[in-house]
């Protein structure tokens, strides 16, 4: 099976006469053949690049120049893969501070708490530091790590999408949700906000859900921004977080903090 796919010399062109301005890719200032038009979006979309209609560019989750090179250099992109992901792993002093600012160090023993976008384990990690006493559901598709964080007998690792595993999961179960859900993919550029939303229901009477979300929370005007705003806001609220946050992970996309409490049922 082929991992990568070769670039024609026209589509190598094209690129190395784009400009590259932040997360942003824009194409040559000229009209473009559609034949070839479709051949470099398709380059540009397995790249992770997304168009923004209204930027007229790309827009990439971090920086394209090194990867851009890399295609003008080796003349080829990888294929796509058949789980699309936007996984930016939480730096581990982040995922710390989280956690034992939260509730969950307070959690009695044998508290469950879920982890529904698990990634590397580092919220998992960091819950089970603050409180040793708890178990916890780490949701993750990627097969390679989820392996991973697997082998703690107080943690039970789940290789499904939390779309997946939330058709058969208990409503109303969880003493807390810790997560960094996936931001954006193609096709669903809000994508964190039905995570976000399915994590919810799933939290029990006066739990708590902290999520690490993008800045947009605070002011997009489409009606799904307004809808989760409205229900953070109503039930907890938010804390910007350091636009350095994610460096390390490979983006400094700006990130806000979740943080409400399910005080809307009753046990």
């Amino acid at each position: 099976m082929r991992t990568t796919l070769p670039i024609d010399d026209t589509v190598r062109e094209i690129l190395a006469e784009s400009r590259i301005e932040g997360l942003y890719l824009y194409l040559p200032p000229r009209q473009l053949d559609r034949k070839v038009y479709t051949a470099v979006n398709a380059v540009l979309e397995r790249m992770g690049g997304t168009w923004n209609r209204k930027a007229k560019a790309h827009l990439f989750t971090s920086d394209p120049t090194d990867a851009i090179n890399a295609v003008l250099d080796g003349g080829t992109v990888a294929a796509a893969p058949k789980v699309i992901e936007a996984f930016f792993a939480t730096p581990a002093d982040l995922a710390e501070k989280i956690v034992t600012e939260s509730d969950i160090v307070d959690l009695e023993a044998g508290a469950e708490v879920l982890e529904p976008s698990a990634g590397d384990g580092a919220l998992v990690r960091a819950i089970l530091a603050a409180n040793p006493g708890v178990r916890v559901t780490a949701i993750e598709p990627n097969a390679e790590r989820a392996a991973a964080i697997s082998g703690d007998p107080r943690v039970a690792v789940v290789c499904s999408t939390l779309e997946e595993f939330a058709e058969t999961a208990p409503r109303g179960h969880y003493a807390a949700c810790v997560m960094n859900p996936p931001f954006a993919i193609p096709g669903q550029p809000t994508v964190w906000i039905n995570h976000v939303l399915t994590a919810w229901n799933m939290i029990a009477a006066e739990g708590q859900l902290l999520a690490i979300v993008p800045s947009g929370f605070t002011f997009r005007q489409d009606r799904q921004h307004e809808n989760v705003r409205q229900l953070i806001t109503a039930y907890g609220g938010f804390e910007e977080l350091p636009e350095d946050a994610f460096a390390e992970s490979g983006t400094r996309v700006r990130t806000v903090l979740l943080h409400a409490h399910r005080n809307d049922i009753t046990t």
